[in-house]
């Protein structure tokens, strides 16, 4: 054992010392420890909510988009063509095409404008989490984020499947107002469940999308429109595609909007969802014009940006936490030098060095970080556990894509708040602890 340990469980250390009991270096270690949990809590929902943000965007437009510059979109063979050349150059999990469109679909209220969007419903689910995000009830009770990770949740893939298969043409009974059977041929569509509310729609319910297209009558020029019967809400709890987003048989879009066998786009998945911007560079590459390639990060880099910059901001004015327990710190020492001047004069005149004293108190001083820290850091993990898991906080509809508040911990972050909080503990602890060290044991004794 080093002198300067001795001495420090010898005269600060002691469970009877006043020290021990000091109503200052216990508001300091609960002020580090606030700080601490604050942090993790704060930057785990934020990390949680861009998680779940990734996963939702990715589940909407894919990992990579290939669009053209042609305004009737591009011809598509799922055996030959451009996909071909795509699966050829990078590792794609599945490619299904597509179309998009701008509408007005009309319900109960007021018309809205949609973006409707042809889907071939055999290869969507392949490339699109569906499986979560179709539902026959807009904002199901206690819908668990976590079933979105279970890619085998054969319940909800049954369920997906079902719905989509309603979007092709085909035949139901119907009764008319004499009571008599017949058979009709009915065409699905599932509507965003923000835009079902605001056509009060619900399933099995009617709407109309009238196509900017347009058809020669008798009457003149008519757009194009058709009823389609509303078989499922699409739910990704991202309010701007919620609100817009509906989805047809992309046969029937093809009709609706007279492109013959052409095609908007395609949507790729990839085997590696993170590569997606540097796959893309190589495919704009090696197929040149006019297909253009888009990754998901690409058409939200604006977004994500904006969420960096406020999990800096964040910490930034976290930290400042610690740093106000820092100076609780400063205060602490400060006062244990004054209450301990006779005891630091008869060390030094016993022989103990300025570098013994120093050191006594930067031992002190970081002792109480560190209990504040990992005192922080358990509260913290535990609370970020018990929020992700239990329904502690309502969550109001549509906000995210499950029912609890995302939580995510990385462990690096973790580690980097307790080593700066501890540095942070250190640094302040070298001004008093100087002050210790140069107090003239003479002018400690004189009185005695």
């Amino acid at each position: 054992m080093s002198f300067e340990t001795f001495i420090f469980r010898r005269y600060f250390s002691h469970p009877y010392s006043e020290r021990s009991t000091s109503v200052v270096t216990i508001l300091s270690i609960i002020g580090v420890a606030v700080g601490v949990t604050a942090l993790i809590i704060s930057l785990s929902v934020m990390n949680g909510f861009e998680k779940d943000l990734k996963e939702s965007l990715q589940g909407i437009n894919g990992h990579i988009t290939v669009y053209t510059f042609t305004s009737n979109g591009f011809e598509w063979k799922s055996d030959s063509n451009i996909g071909t050349k795509i699966a050829k150059i990078v590792p794609v999990d599945a490619i299904a095409p597509f179309t998009q469109h701008q509408a007005l679909i009309m319900g109960s209220n007021k018309p809205q404008g949609t973006l409707v969007k042809g889907i071939d419903v055999d290869k969507e689910m392949e490339v699109s989490p569906l499986g979560f995000m179709l539902r026959t009830k807009s904002y199901e009770v206690l819908r668990d984020k976590s079933e979105y990770k279970d890619k085998n949740n054969n319940q909800l893939l049954e369920k997906a499947r079902k719905i989509l298969e309603q979007l092709k043409p085909h035949s139901e009974l119907k009764i008319d107002s004499q009571g008599n059977t017949r058979k009709v041929t009915v065409t699905g569509i599932i509507i965003g469940s923000q835009m079902a509310r605001k056509l009060n729609v619900r399933i099995n319910d009617w709407v109309k999308i009238v196509s900017p297209e347009e058809r020669i009558t008798p009457m003149g020029k008519m757009p194009r429109a058709k009823r389609f019967k509303v078989v499922g809400f699409f739910e990704s709890g991202i309010m701007g595609y919620d609100e817009v987003y509906s989805m047809i048989d992309i046969g029937i879009a093809q009709k609706l909007y007279r492109m013959e066998n052409n095609i908007s786009g395609l949507t790729i998945k990839l085997k590696e969802s993170s590569k997606a911007d540097e796959y893309k560079d190589i495919l704009q590459e090696k197929i040149s014009l006019p297909y253009i390639f888009s990754s998901w990060q690409d058409q939200n880099r604006n977004l994500f940006a904006v969420i960096q910059l406020e999990k800096v901001g964040l910490a930034v004015i976290l930290y400042c936490i610690i740093i106000i327990a820092g100076v609780s710190i400063i205060s602490s020492l400060i006062i244990l030098v004054i209450e301990k001047n006779k005891d630091i004069a008869i060390l030094k005149a016993m022989g103990a060095t300025n570098r013994s004293i120093h050191q006594i108190f930067i031992y002190l001083g970081t002792t109480i970080g560190i209990m504040g820290t990992f005192i922080g850091m358990v509260l913290g993990l535990i609370a970020c556990y018990v929020i992700g898991n239990y329904n502690i906080i309502d969550i109001p509809p549509g906000v995210y894509a499950g029912n609890r508040i995302p939580m995510h911990v990385e462990v690096w972050q973790v580690l980097m708040i307790a080593a700066v909080s501890i540095l942070i503990c250190f640094i302040v602890t070298i001004f008093p602890s100087r002050k210790a060290a140069k107090l003239d044991p003479v002018i400690g004794l004189k009185n005695e």
